[in-house]
């Protein structure tokens, strides 16, 4: 009996991924068939994005690389959605000297982008944030965040994250798996293929990645990962305070069990040990920091959950780095000007 319920459930999601790809495939196609219009704003757009729900460790990308176009030079703005934000409308987040409200209203990952001096404007309308902020400040490129589905905005560049520990081409489509749409669509419309999440795998694994997406015949980087500082916003750590201390981890991302391996290796480089883990469900607002009252040095958790904290005695944030080679800036630049 079972094993019939078990089938009729594979089949009812099987059918419902149909129909979920098939909608998606649509909505894409009647935008860029010119059957919906697609707004141009008066300078280049990056689009940053991915095909999978989850964290695939975007914001940090465009952390990394709006804070690269800045060295040298140019005046970037992030345009963002603000996902679970309490507020509505256009609402301009930081101008890049100053954040004008709390993360709540602007959503954490806009926060957190914020926070690394970088202007920030969420909406649900990427344009209308856009020619909000011309005139206002100084603008040479935005950077749309989480763009790859918001096929309302022309872009000159679609920049694809690949989850290096859950790659696209080994997943479903909603709700079988976590495909937002058909990797046929990642194929033809990804300008370039980003790998993260590489910490984690060994150079076999990660060799297997960069093989199978040379076959899409696009051009492919990799994320060189960075975790060697603790953070509390304020002042930064070395990871060696850690050294012989007991330690509780805690994270509300879209893959904790990815921030929790990280964190194993770490304890393993810098001799710490892990007593606690506390999983909390993605983008969770902490208005109860419900941790287990246990006897720890430091409660370590991430960027993103750590700017949403009220208490944060004996918390501090892994410091999440990525850096690409010079290469991939090079590709960006010469395809948006």
């Amino acid at each position: 009996m079972k094993k019939i319920w078990k089938d009729i459930k594979d089949f009812i999601f099987y059918f419902l991924s149909e129909i979920y790809g098939f909608l998606a495939v649509l909505r894409r196609d009647l935008y860029y068939g010119g059957f919906f219009k697609q707004k141009a704003l008066p300078r280049p757009v990056i689009s940053v994005g991915n095909i999978n729900v989850g964290g695939t460790g975007k914001t940090p990308i465009v952390i990394s690389l709006a804070k690269k176009l800045q060295e040298m030079g140019y005046y970037v703005v992030v345009l963002s959605r603000g996902y679970k934000r309490k507020s509505k409308g256009t609402v301009l987040v930081s101008d890049g000297k100053n954040i004008f409200v709390d993360w709540e209203k602007a959503g954490d990952e806009p926060y957190l982008i914020a926070k690394y001096g970088i202007p920030v404007v969420v909406s649900e309308d990427r344009y209308k944030a856009g020619k909000s902020i011309l005139g206002k400040i100084p603008v040479d490129i935005f950077i749309l965040d989480d763009g790859f589905q918001h096929y309302q905005l022309k872009r000159n560049i679609d920049i694809v994250v690949v989850d290096g520990t859950r790659p696209f081409w080994e997943d479903e489509l909603l709700p079988l798996g976590t495909l937002r749409e058909p990797i046929e669509a990642v194929i033809e419309y990804a300008d370039i293929f980003l790998l993260n999440k590489l910490y984690t795998l060994n150079l076999i694994e990660q060799k297997r990645l960069e093989l199978h997406l040379k076959n899409y015949l696009k051009p492919i980087f990799s994320a060189k990962e960075k975790f060697e500082k603790l953070t509390n916003f304020e002042d930064d750590f070395p990871l060696a305070i850690l050294s012989k201390k007991r330690i509780g981890i805690f994270s509300g991302l879209g893959n904790n069990r990815q921030f929790f391996k990280v964190m194993d290796i770490l304890s393993r480089k810098y001799n710490f040990c892990i007593t606690e883990r506390v999983s909390f469900p993605d983008h969770y607002d902490y208005k109860k920091l419900d941790l287990p009252d246990v006897e720890v040095d430091y409660w370590i958790t991430t960027e993103k959950d750590f700017v949403k904290l009220e208490y944060t005695y004996k918390i501090l944030a892994l410091k999440y780095e990525v850096s690409f080679e010079e290469e991939f800036y090079k590709e960006v630049i010469d395809r948006i000007f």
